[in-house]
Parts: C-alpha cells; structure tokens; sequence
C-alpha cells in the first residue's frame, strides 16, 4: 500500500513539473526572434513605444519586453560622439554599460549585480539583475543584453520587489530561451 501511495505522489509531481513546463508558449516576432513566455502572460502595446515585444499580468505584477536596435547605428554614434567614446566602446559592453548609467538615472536606491557573460543559444549576451524604488514601488529588473548578428536586444523582464521569488525562476527562463532566427539566402 505504501508502495502505491508513493508511487503515485511521484507521478503527479512529476506530472505538475512538467504541467508548468507546458505553461509556456513560444512567440516569433518579426521573424527575427522568438522566446518562450509564459502562458500567463499577455500580448500588450503600451509598455515601451520602442519594444517589438510586450507582454504582462497586471495580475501578478509581471511584464517583458524586448527592445531591439541595428548594432551598426549605436557603435557609429559612439564613434561619431567624442564625449560618449570617452566612457562607452562600440561593442556589447558599451551598449550595455550606456544603458545601465541611463538606468541608474531613473532607478532610486538602485542596487545593481556584476555584468554575467553567457552565450545564449549562440548569440553573445551579457546578464544584469537590479533592484530599485520606481515612482515609490520597489521593483526587480532582470536584463539580458544581447549581440545578434547585425542587432543588439534588451531582453527586460520587471516585477513588484516582493514578487521577486515568485517570477525570477520564469524571467531566467525567458531570458534562457532568446534565440535569433536566421534568415536563409535564397540560391540565385
């Protein structure tokens, strides 16, 4: 009887993993990129005029975008601005460090991590956690700031400070499966 009891509090564990597994959904934008959001979320235009991607649950306090940018206009800016080619390098990690000043600027009490370099499905990113008051809430960030092939991304996913245990495990999983899409050259 033991036996029985344990085997299926097994199977319905095993059975709920993978139920929140299936809780995502892959979304294709542009045919440039696709990540995998959870199903909870819902498709928005309102959060970030220059996102390609935006989605939330007012609900639970979660929201992601994606806003993406040719790499080609942010390294000439650099190079064509003295003043910024002082403290920024045409690179992923200049993109990344302008856009981390440019937080800390709006950000109260922010409290940023250490830059993470990984590689995601490919493509070169570097990873960023923040914490910081907004218009009187404290909120949790986690960036992912990627170099595709002619495109830098910044993958931002936010929610409520005291939500942060609830949400980091799905934002690492959206910023985990960021894949750029290829496209293939047609044979003249």
């Amino acid at each position: 009887m033991k036996i029985r009891n344990f085997i299926f509090l097994t199977l319905c564990f095993l059975a709920i993993g993978c139920q929140k597994d299936a809780a995502f959904q892959e979304v294709k934008i542009n045919n440039q990129y696709v990540l995998s959001l959870p199903k909870s979320l819902t498709q928005v235009d309102y959060l970030h005029e220059d996102a390609s991607l935006q989605y939330q649950n007012l609900f639970t306090e979660f929201y992601t975008i994606v806003i993406d940018e040719p790499s080609k206009e942010f390294d000439k800016m650099i190079a064509d601005d003295y003043s910024l080619a002082e403290y920024y390098t045409p690179n992923l990690l200049g993109y990344a460090n302008l856009l981390k000043d440019n937080l800390d600027a709006g950000i109260e009490n922010a409290t940023f991590s250490e830059f993470k370099k990984t590689t995601l499905n490919g493509s070169e990113a570097l990873l960023l956690n923040v914490e910081g008051t907004v218009e009187g809430s404290a909120i949790y960030y986690q960036f992912a700031f990627i170099k595709g092939r002619s495109t830098y991304y910044q993958i931002v996913n936010w929610t409520e400070l005291k939500r942060k245990e609830n949400h980091a495990s799905d934002m690492e999983k959206i910023i985990a499966s960021f894949r750029e899409l290829h496209k293939k050259k047609k044979n003249n």
